[in-house]
């Protein structure tokens, strides 16, 4: 059945697509930022935090997105100080990692009927996507153009030196700590979408793809945002006809796109 057919299936992918093209332009900013920072594992460990916050929603039947996002910046705030205490980045982000996975899957034990729900918490289901997230998104990304906007250059000395940042007064621990906070925000909302397990893809794939296809920042950022709304709403699609997981979908999607990327750069450098 096509999908103009049906009201319901219409309305639907009209909110997937919003709370996707939401999620999709935050997502390739931070990208960018975790990509130049090599922080590429970071995403995995605040999303799989997010399995906790789940795990407890399950176990006392809610539906608030309070404590996974509450679980989400709390163990984004742990990373970050550990690091800033000595630890390396991966040893802090694998050591909440799988603190917060043991925990949701002992958490998640206690709970019945959970199981019928654990391949859309881990892969991702549009049908799951409601009014409050859109409403969500919406702000979010409101908030985060604005935060962006006004902090991008700091965060660009901070990325590239961290040393010079604090000579020119950045106080660089409370940008990091803001940093990680809005991220897994961030993440929590995308869980929906993409998926627990996935999710880092597009923290990753963005802005590998934009660096294959330009050298500026802006120029950078401007490819990102492009290739991330066009996995996410081609996916949409083909996951509906295919009847596959979404975020699953949208990262084999966005996977095929950064090929083609690569090959491009390949190209344009040989010639």
């Amino acid at each position: 059945m096509s999908i103009l057919q049906n009201q319901i299936i219409l309305d639907v992918f009209i909110k997937s697509m919003i709370v996707g093209i939401s999620l999709s332009i935050l997502l390739s900013i931070l990208s960018y930022f975790i990509v130049l920072q090599r922080l590429n594992f970071l995403g995995v460990g605040i999303s799989h935090s997010v399995f906790g916050g789940l795990a407890f929603n399950y176990l006392f039947g809610l539906s608030t997105l309070l404590l996974p996002i509450g679980f989400a910046t709390l163990t984004a705030l742990l990373i970050g100080i550990l690091y800033r205490k000595g630890l390396s980045k991966d040893s802090a982000i694998n050591v909440m990692f799988v603190f917060t996975m043991a925990l949701g899957a002992v958490v998640l034990s206690f709970s019945s009927g959970y199981s019928a729900n654990i391949l859309g918490m881990l892969f991702g289901d549009i049908l799951a996507i409601n009014t409050s997230d859109i409403v969500y998104s919406i702000i979010l990304l409101a908030i985060g153009l604005v935060l962006f906007s006004l902090f991008f250059s700091h965060m660009q000395l901070i990325t590239f030196n961290e040393e010079l940042a604090k000579i020119n007064g950045i106080n660089v621990d409370l940008f990091y700590y803001l940093f990680l906070i809005f991220l897994g925000i961030v993440i929590v909302l995308s869980v929906k979408l993409i998926g627990i397990i996935l999710v880092n893809a597009f923290l990753v794939l963005p802005a590998l793809s934009g660096m294959n296809m330009a050298r500026s920042y802006k120029s950078v950022l401007l490819w990102s945002i492009l290739f991330s709304i066009i996995s996410c709403i081609s996916a949409i699609f083909i996951s509906y006809y295919l009847n596959t997981p979404s975020g699953a979908t949208i990262v084999i999607t966005f996977f095929i796109l950064w090929l083609f990327s690569s090959i491009f750069n390949k190209i344009t450098r040989r010639l």
